[in-house]
């Protein structure tokens, strides 16, 4: 597959090389297409939370990835009750919000 970028695109991305970060181009292209997956995935997610998803939205998300974030969202909710705020319930911003954190957290952990 060859790919065409704009000029500017194409300084950037000799850029990355150039600065070390990445050793070739085509490791730089990767990581961007990976990081727009991952952007794709967040989006479906959070309207998956909001409001439900079609069949073919779903087909778009990795196995597994919609009982994961359910997991964790069901863990915010316990964490919740436990902690009593709120006599036990959440905003639906605060699980939200929550589990974007938790999702940081396991990121930072090395190993993870």
């Amino acid at each position: 597959m060859n790919v065409s970028l704009p000029p500017d695109q194409e300084r950037f991305v000799r850029a990355m090389v150039a600065g070390g970060r990445y050793q070739t181009a085509s490791e730089v292209i990767r990581d961007g297409l990976r990081m727009l997956e991952e952007a794709q995935h967040r989006r479906l997610l959070e309207k998956w939370l909001y409001e439900g998803l079609s069949d073919e939205e779903r087909a778009q998300l990795p196995e597994g990835l919609v009982e994961s974030a359910r997991a964790a969202v069901r863990q915010v909710i316990d964490d919740g009750r436990r902690s009593g705020e709120e006599d036990g319930w959440l905003e639906r911003e605060d699980v939200v919000a929550r589990v974007a954190r938790g999702r940081k957290s396991r990121r930072a952990k090395p190993g993870s």
